[in-house]
Order: C-alpha cells, then sequence, then structure tokens
C-alpha cells in the first residue's frame, strides 16, 4: 500500500492550500503571458493597418521589451528608443560616406559595431541596451541599404516607427492591464535589507558571529547594492512619486554601502586585537560596543518592520552618538591605568571608527525612515551611484564584435547567399547583447536551443498553420498558442534564455507581412542564417580571449588591487563614495564568474574588503593632508607616505612594503606634532585624529602578513593553478 494520500482523500482545506499556492506561483507568470501576446498581436495589428514594411518587427519588438513590472519595460523601452535613432542616424551617414564602396561600408559599420559592443561592455543595467540597439539597428538597415542606398532613409524611417510602436504598445498595455509595479517589489527588497543588516550589526557588535557568517553576510550585502540599484534606476520611469524618491533611494545606497564597510572596519579591528592579547582595550571597547548594540536593538526586540517603526531609532542613534565622546573619553582614562602607549593608539583607533560607524548608521536610518515620507526630497544631496569600467574588457568585447561581422560579411560577400546579412546581423545581436556576460558561450548555448525550437515553430504554424486561416482575427488565433509557448518559457529562470530564442527566432522567421508568401526556402535560409550567426558568436567568445579566461580574470583582479591608487590620486571631491562604489562593482563582475566550490568568491571578498579598508584609511590621510593649517613639511610627510602606498599597490615587494612603511612612521610623528600645536579648531583636530587613525590601520595592515598577501597577489589561487590540490 502507498503511503501517500489520494487526491480523493485530500479535504477541503488542503484543496484551497493548493489553490492558493498555485495562484500565487502560476497566475502572475501566466497573466504576463496573456498580457505580452496580447501586446505583440495588438502591434501586428496596427502596424499592418499602417502598412509598414515589416510588421513582424513590432511584434519582435513586443518579445523583446517584454518584463513582468511596468519599470522595466518603460526603462528597457526608453533606452531602446535612444540605441534605434543613433543606430538610424549612424546608418544614413555610413551609407552616405561609402555607398559605392561595399568593402569599406562593411569595415567602417564593423567599427561601429566594435564601438557600441564596448560601450555595452562598460555600463550597466538598460543603458547598455541603448549601445546593443544602437549596433544591430545599423546593421538592419545597413545591410539592405548597402544593396540599395536610395532606400536609406525610407528603411531608416520604417525601422524606427515599428520599434517606436511595438514599445507603444508594450508600454501601454503592461500600463493599463493588470499592471505589476516595481516598486512593491522594491519597498520589500529595501525592508528585508534594513532588517537583515540591523540584525547583523547587532550580532557583530555583540561577537555572535563567526568568520564565515561575517563572509557570507558581506557577499550578501554586495548583491544587495548593485540589486537596489538596478530597480531605483528602472523604477525612475514608472511614476512620479518613484522620480521624486529616486535620489532618497541613492542617498540610501550610499549609507548602506558605507555602513557595511565601517562594520566590516571595527570587527577587523577587533580581531587583530584579539590575535594580539589586547585584554584591557578589548574589554573597554566590548561594553562600548554592547552599549550601541542595546540602542539599536536591545535583547528580545522587535526588529522594526518598516521605515515607519524605525524612527525611533533615529533618536536613540542620535542621543548615543552625542554621548559617545565622553563614553569613549571615560572608558580611555580607565584604560590609562593599565595600557601601554600602543594598546592606547590601537584603542583610539577603534574608538574612532566606532564613531565614524554610529555616525553612518545614523545617516542610514535617516535615509530609511525618510521614505516613509511621500512628497518630500532627500535631506542632502545623493552622490550618483559609479559603476567600474574597465575599458580593456570593453576593447575585447569591441573585438569580438568586429571579427564576428567582418568574417560573415566576407562569407556573405564570397557567396552570394540571400541570408548571409541576417546571420551578421545575428552575430552582431549576440556580441553586443552578451559583452559584459559572465558566461556567454552558455548565455548562447541556450539561445540556441531556443532558435531551434522556434525555428520549428515557425516552420509549422507558417507552412501548416497559417495558409488555412484568412483575416487578422484568425491569423491571430493560429499564432497565440505558438507565442504564448515562447513567453512561458521565459517566465521560468531555468528555460528563460530557451524561451528567448524561441520569441526571436519565431517572431523573426514567422514571415507575417503584408503580403505573405508562404514559401519553405527563405524559411530555413533565414533560419539557418540566425544559427550560423550564433555559432559564430559562441566561437568568438570562446576562442577570442574568453570571459572566463584564466588572463583576463587575473586582469581582473589585479584591477580590483588597483583600486587603492584610485584612493591615492582620485579628485578628493565625492572620491570616498567612488571609491566604493567603483570596488564593490568590480566584485559584483567577479563574484559572476567565481567559482564558489572551490572558495574563489570567499577569496574575492576577502580581497574586496582589505581593499575598502586600505583605500577608506589613505582617504582620511589625504584630507588630513588636505588641512589648511598644516605645515609644509607635516603635509609633504603624508603625500610621500601616500605615494609610497601608491608604489606599494602598483607593483607589491617585500622592499617596498618596508619603504611603505617607513613612509606611515614618518607620516605619523608629523601628525603627532601637528596635534599638539595650538590655533587649531575642532574641525582641524578631527581631520587630524581621523588621519592619525588612518595611518595607524595601514600600519597595521602592512604589518598583517594575512592581510598583506590578500592585497598584493596578483592573482589568487583559485584562478593561478585550477586543480592544483589535486597535484599532490
Amino acid at each position: 500500500m502507498s503511503a501517500t494520500p489520494s487526491v480523493a482523500g485530500w479535504s477541503g482545506a488542503a484543496w484551497r492550500d493548493a489553490w492558493r499556492v498555485w495562484v500565487g506561483s502560476e497566475v502572475p507568470g501566466w497573466i504576463f503571458v496573456a498580457k505580452t501576446t496580447f501586446a505583440a498581436l495588438l502591434a501586428l495589428w496596427i502596424a499592418f493597418r499602417l502598412g509598414f514594411d515589416s510588421p513582424r518587427s513590432s511584434m519582435l519588438t513586443v518579445f523583446i521589451v517584454a518584463q513582468p513590472q511596468t519599470g522595466l519595460v518603460l526603462a528597457k523601452s526608453f533606452y531602446r528608443a535612444l540605441g534605434t535613432i543613433a543606430g538610424s542616424l549612424a546608418t544614413l551617414l555610413l551609407v552616405g560616406l561609402f555607398a559605392q564602396q561595399r568593402e569599406l561600408f562593411l569595415a567602417a559599420l564593423s567599427l561601429w559595431v566594435g564601438l557600441c559592443t564596448a560601450g555595452a561592455a562598460l555600463y550597466r543595467n538598460f543603458r547598455a541596451y541603448a549601445f546593443v540597439l544602437a549596433g544591430y539597428t545599423a546593421c538592419l538597415i545597413g545591410f539592405p541599404s548597402a544593396l540599395h542606398p536610395e532606400t536609406v532613409f525610407n528603411t531608416a524611417v520604417f525601422r524606427v516607427s515599428e520599434v517606436m510602436l511595438g514599445i507603444l504598445c508594450a508600454g501601454v498595455v503592461t500600463d493599463l492591464v493588470l499592471p505589476q509595479a516595481l516598486g512593491a517589489g522594491l519597498v520589500t527588497m529595501i525592508r528585508g535589507s534594513y532588517r537583515e543588516f540591523l540584525g547583523f550589526v547587532t550580532g557583530a557588535l555583540r561577537g555572535r558571529l563567526d568568520h564565515g557568517s561575517m563572509e557570507r553576510s558581506h557577499d550578501h550585502f554586495v548583491a544587495n547594492v548593485i540589486a537596489l540599484e538596478a530597480q531605483r534606476d528602472a523604477a525612475y520611469f514608472e511614476s512620479p512619486d518613484a522620480r521624486v524618491r529616486s535620489d532618497r533611494l541613492r542617498l540610501l545606497n550610499a549609507g548602506y554601502m558605507s555602513s557595511t564597510t565601517s562594520i566590516h572596519m571595527l570587527h577587523q579591528t577587533m580581531q587583530r586585537l584579539r590575535r594580539r592579547e589586547c585584554h584591557h582595550a578589548l574589554q573597554r571597547l566590548a561594553a562600548l560596543y554592547e552599549a550601541l548594540a542595546i540602542e539599536l536593538m536591545p535583547e528580545e526586540g522587535v526588529m522594526p518592520a518598516t521605515a515607519a517603526e524605525a524612527a525611533p531609532l533615529v533618536q536613540r542613534i542620535a542621543a548615543f552618538r552625542d554621548d559617545l565622546p565622553r563614553r569613549i573619553a571615560a572608558a580611555r582614562a580607565a584604560l590609562e591605568h593599565t595600557a601601554d602607549a600602543t594598546e592606547l593608539l590601537d584603542f583610539d583607533s577603534a574608538a574612532e571608527l566606532l564613531q565614524r560607524f554610529t555616525e553612518e548608521m545614523h545617516e542610514y536610518t535617516v535615509s530609511y525612515v525618510a521614505l516613509a515620507r511621500p512628497g518630500t526630497r532627500a535631506h542632502k544631496p545623493a552622490p550618483p551611484y559609479v559603476a567600474h569600467a574597465d575599458w580593456i574588457t570593453a576593447a575585447l568585447s569591441g573585438a569580438r564584435a568586429v571579427v564576428a561581422l567582418l568574417s560573415l560579411s566576407a562569407f556573405w560577400i564570397a557567396t552570394a547567399w540571400p541570408s548571409g546579412a541576417g546571420a551578421a546581423t545575428i552575430a552582431c545581436v549576440f556580441c553586443c547583447l552578451f559583452a559584459s556576460a559572465p558566461a556567454p558561450v552558455l548565455a548562447l548555448r541556450g539561445l540556441s536551443i531556443g532558435f531551434v525550437w522556434g525555428l520549428l515553430a515557425a516552420f509549422i504554424c507558417g507552412l501548416l498553420v497559417l495558409p488555412q486561416l484568412d483575416g487578422f482575427l484568425l491569423l491571430a488565433a493560429g499564432m497565440t498558442p505558438f507565442i504564448m509557448v515562447g513567453i512561458k518559457l521565459v517566465t521560468n529562470p531555468k528555460t528563460a534564455g530557451i524561451g528567448v530564442g524561441y520569441s526571436i527566432m519565431f517572431g523573426n522567421i514567422i514571415g507575417v507581412e503584408n503580403v505573405t508568401r508562404f514559401d519553405p526556402l527563405p524559411i530555413l535560409n533565414d533560419g539557418f542564417a540566425s544559427l550560423l550567426g550564433a555559432s559564430v558568436a559562441a566561437l568568438v567568445f570562446a576562442l577570442l580571449v574568453p570571459v572566463d579566461s584564466r588572463r583576463l580574470r587575473r586582469h581582473l583582479v589585479r584591477s580590483l588591487r588597483r583600486q587603492v591608487l584610485m584612493a591615492c590620486f582620485g579628485g578628493l571631491g565625492g572620491l570616498r563614495h567612488r571609491f566604493e562604489n567603483s570596488t564593490r562593482d568590480l566584485l559584483g563582475q567577479l563574484l559572476a564568474g567565481a567559482d564558489r566550490v572551490g572558495g574563489e568568491d570567499r577569496q574575492l571578498l576577502g580581497r574586496t574588503l582589505s581593499v575598502l579598508e586600505t583605500g577608506h584609511a589613505i582617504i582620511d590621510l589625504r584630507e588630513a593632508a588636505a588641512i589648511g593649517t598644516l605645515s609644509v613639511g607635516s603635509r609633504a610627510a603624508l603625500n610621500a607616505c601616500i605615494r609610497g602606498l601608491a608604489r606599494l599597490f602598483e607593483k607589491p615587494s617585500e622592499q617596498l612594503r618596508r619603504q611603505a612603511l617607513e613612509g606611515v612612521t614618518r607620516a605619523t610623528d608629523r601628525i603627532e606634532t601637528a596635534m599638539q600645536a595650538e590655533g587649531i579648531d575642532t574641525a582641524e583636530r578631527t581631520g587630524l585624529r581621523r588621519g592619525r587613525v588612518g595611518l595607524h590601520l595601514l600600519r597595521t595592515l602592512l604589518l598583517d602578513d594575512e592581510t598583506f598577501r590578500a592585497l598584493s597577489a596578483v592573482e589568487n589561487p583559485a584562478i593561478a593553478a585550477p586543480g592544483a590540490s589535486h597535484a599532490a
């Protein structure tokens, strides 16, 4: 007998629970499928009525910009429109310059596509999508126009019109028919991030988190920062309220980043004190940490569920911040009787970091609570999010696109294959689209599978179903099941790549035009051309400096270490935020392709946190060097120390490490002398004190062999010698 209860034995409550589970998991996906199908058929019908050259382009545009949330659709549509217009204008220029020279035109077009692909690799989110569209729109218009230059203007106008119609239909249907606002998910994400971070902070302050938990939490924080920025960027297009809140969300994200870095620096300082057995300083600091933890969340306290519930925290943190100097002074006075000068400096450094973290936690909470007040703007200017731009990676992406396009263009010319232009266009699309993907070959494999199924579906629909139907309503009814299959595949993350490939191939090959021809030869020609284009794109990604190659990974890991140079020489205005943003963004790129089973993600995270700690200490030092009343000799010593650190992190060696330590020692003596001078106001004394703390942190980092190895290694073992652990 089976132990599993039969369906007939289910109670009414069980059926209701099963129904609720199905509704919650499946209904949103089917709503998206229905809306996208309706929008695609609406765009197709309007394109027929307006007499566009290629009505299927409008339908295909709907497939491409389709997203479940309104904000994502509008953001993608906006940048698609910009890219389409830019690509059309570029094509007009290129055809005007090289109309009579086919080879020169194709070379210039390839160069344009390469530049667009490089731009797509440099930018994040939907901004990259504008470069993708600018590249392959030029191919879509340029290839037909190369054969008939006199038609280029009409082709460009129709292309822009078809794309704009698809964008309009997708946006209107998404926004008016059972809309799913991005803002609701954004609110849930922000609340969850604040609660998680508050729990993390109180656990860290009370010493309840082990090293593994700290690493996993920081990994999660990096993902949250990047995801929040992407959602904020898309939500900007959704509603006026989202645009008003945009600056406050950027401010919130900035506070989130700086707070996570400060709590890490605080935790690392305590760990170093424990390794050096500074028990007296640890005891005094632990009492201060516990006091802050109680203010943030008392034992058995209730975690704030919303921004409004977190409002009392603002006053509590502010009161603790204002009283903290008195507490620190009392703790230091008690410590002076039992600790030596080095341990007192350790205490001062940890206490300064605690003050900094308290201030940043207050700012973060203020930004979070402000979100509960609709219609108000940020309480201070919000710094922009600065992504890491790697020009070498971008140049390689552009080179791949140029090679793919030139290769297929040469094949097209040599064979006079009617569908050769289609193969070149598809290769261009995929080279642009996956320019910054962590595993482009794997993604292209899924798309190619979708291409095969989409070609089969287009063959069946176009040659067996549509010839039996008459009129648009029957045409729509015949196409609907095939369209819905592709969109439903997109709703499942495991089959999304296959669904995208299926929808693109089906929409492109089905061949519904004003004068439709039911001929299998063009369908097969165009289908094989698309498969060839995808294959060539995969080939250049696999052979031309692969994205996951050891050499390219080494370059990116080396770039992570050289972020310290930004802290050394970048303009001081907004430097701390730019440094934090770009370093975390670079880590996000590295983690996307990291070997998590082999522990590469933990090594990268450890290195990044050390880079952030070092960079912030250097910025403190530079701010101290910028104090107006500082003597010329003191400023020269501080700047010499910074240059020594820059040389060390440009090309690490033991000799440069010793020289950097000597420079830190000289700069520390100068800071101590400057702090004893008369006539220094409170702001300058605070800056000097932070500079002294920065120097002490730098000295500690340079003396710590484990930290220095993580900072200075050219590449981590997981990259340098995959499988080396098995060599024995």
